[in-house]
């Protein structure tokens, strides 16, 4: 954990097996003040580790006057289409998604969270710990996420709500089923990204609980979108403006598009309470995203006449072949569907003479085998012609941020057997 002070210096705690590397850096960097350790039991770094510091403390408590803009984090955006910003996040931005999420989630004090995803990503921030936090509820963290061990670590911990993205997900299905994971306390687990019809119904069936899709990023704080907890869900869509949410869709000009017409989701907020203060040494980039109190998020989606809306793609994530815009999440989804496939990517790469072609890559389930050409024949059962990729690469992994997400930006970079390939 890195720690700023009002002086700009900086405090890092870490393990005692880096205490080489961050002595070196404290070294050459003169705002790197404090060096703290944790989990650190030998006597020899006794004025440096953490825990016997607090234990000698006196606790009296310094009087540090705070205001509610004053920023708390910097918390760094996921980086799957581009180089990651620092979201500026705020106290007040703390307490506002404490407070929407713990009321779209009916959090109560008898509620226990369980985050296995990064404290320092989003997620586990925004979606778990301050909901618990503000209502009074409990929180169980654990060492980092295990596939295998999800739910029984949710047994064991007496687990009600969740959090995980579709990697995740998947990685879950992918193990072998023990009956016994069944009969978990879990009454709800909230998610994001593409996962198909076909793995919701066996994730919800097998497990006993129920997913809720949303819609949310490091920038707007609390998810502006997320399937009702009661009531009629839709988890294809990502759901509709919470309560506190104000959510609209525009087209290139700005202007909001019809009912079932792609636009770019922007999401209303005030800077600094219910969205991000801005991006960290990055003013311009700020002016690009909040706009005239409105945060412009760089997705497109869809909404029907019920208020559900469905995304489309990031719009740096769109294809552009011939004259057509193809949104490479439709395309994933469609490869997605044969049985042989455990997960697909697609990306646009140079064409000289179709601006871009459309190159898919895929991981098989394990102890399966399809050919190129299968796959390319069914997709082209499943989308127009346009859509259909041009070639295909089976790997055997992408590459992904520290919570599973696939950065589409490097695998643009990677030419044919360059990518982890079987």
């Amino acid at each position: 954990m890195w720690v700023y002070t009002k002086k700009g210096n900086i405090a890092k705690s870490f393990e005692e097996e880096y205490l080489d590397k961050f002595t070196d850096i404290s070294n050459r960097s003169s705002k790197l003040k404090n060096i703290l350790l944790t989990r650190c039991t030998n006597k020899q770094y006794e004025n440096i580790c953490l825990d016997y510091l607090i234990e000698e403390a006196d606790g009296e408590i310094p009087h540090i006057p705070l205001k509610g803009e004053d920023v708390v984090s910097i918390l760094y955006t996921s980086g799957t289409t581009s180089k990651p910003k620092g979201c500026l996040i705020t106290h007040s931005n703390y307490l506002f998604t404490g407070e929407a999420v713990s009321k779209s989630l009916c959090f109560t004090p008898e509620d226990r969270a369980l985050i296995v995803l990064p404290l320092f990503h989003g997620n586990g921030q925004y979606y778990m710990f301050m909901p618990a936090l503000t209502v009074g509820a409990s929180v169980a963290i654990t060492e980092r996420f295990s596939a295998s061990q999800y739910f029984k670590q949710a047994k064991r911990m007496r687990a009600t709500i969740g959090s995980l993205f579709a990697a995740p997900i998947r990685m879950i299905l992918n193990q072998s089923y023990d009956e016994g994971d069944k009969e978990n306390l879990l009454r709800t687990i909230i998610y994001a990204q593409s996962v198909t019809p076909d793995q919701l119904y066996e994730f919800e069936q097998k497990f006993n609980v129920s997913l809720l899709q949303l819609y949310g990023m490091t920038e707007t704080v609390a998810p502006p979108l997320m399937n009702p907890l009661y009531g009629k869900k839709d988890n294809m869509s990502i759901g509709k403006p919470i309560i506190s949410a104000e959510v609209k869709l525009v087209d290139d000009s700005g202007a909001e598009v019809p009912v079932n017409k792609p636009g770019q989701i922007i999401v209303k907020g005030i800077p600094g309470r219910t969205i991000m203060k801005g991006y960290f040494k990055n003013e311009k980039a700020t002016r690009e995203t909040i706009r005239n109190g409105w945060l412009y998020t760089g997705d497109n989606a869809t909404r029907t006449d019920k208020d559900y809306f469905y995304f489309v793609d990031r719009q740096k994530d769109m294809i552009k072949r011939a004259g057509e815009n193809i949104a490479a999440i439709e395309v994933e989804n469609a490869i997605m569907q044969h049985p042989d496939v455990y997960e697909a990517a697609v990306v646009g790469i140079p064409d000289s003479i179709r601006d871009e072609a459309i190159k898919a890559y895929v991981i098989l389930k394990e102890g399966r085998g399809t050919t190129e050409d299968v796959l390319i024949e069914h997709c082209r059962e499943l989308l127009a012609a346009f859509k259909v990729p041009d070639s295909i690469e089976f790997v055997n992994d992408f590459p992904r941020t520290s919570v599973g997400k696939i950065q589409k930006h490097l695998l643009k970079k990677f030419s044919k057997g360059n990518l982890l390939s079987n």
